[in-house]
């Protein structure tokens, strides 16, 4: 990798060691975040709001599933 890559990274990587919950609860709300956007757009283009609701959930849900494994992954990583 890149060392500016390591640049932005580390400091990232220490703060979700040592401030986890904190970290997870702004993942929460960066998907969130993703959620209400893929909702608008799929409204724009004509869907009603809870098929487009639906279809948002659908996208980002791999990102999800991800998002519930990558805790548990952390402590068997730690051990």
């Amino acid at each position: 990798m890149r060392p500016e890559h390591w640049i932005y990274t580390i400091p990232l990587q220490l703060r979700s060691l040592f401030r986890w919950p904190k970290a997870d609860q702004e993942l929460d709300d960066e998907l969130r975040d993703h959620l209400d956007l893929k909702t608008e757009q799929y409204v724009a283009q004509g869907m009603t709001q809870e098929e487009a609701h639906r279809r948002a959930r659908l996208d980002l849900g791999g990102i999800r599933a991800n998002q519930r494994e990558m805790p548990r992954r952390s402590r068997r990583e730690s051990r």
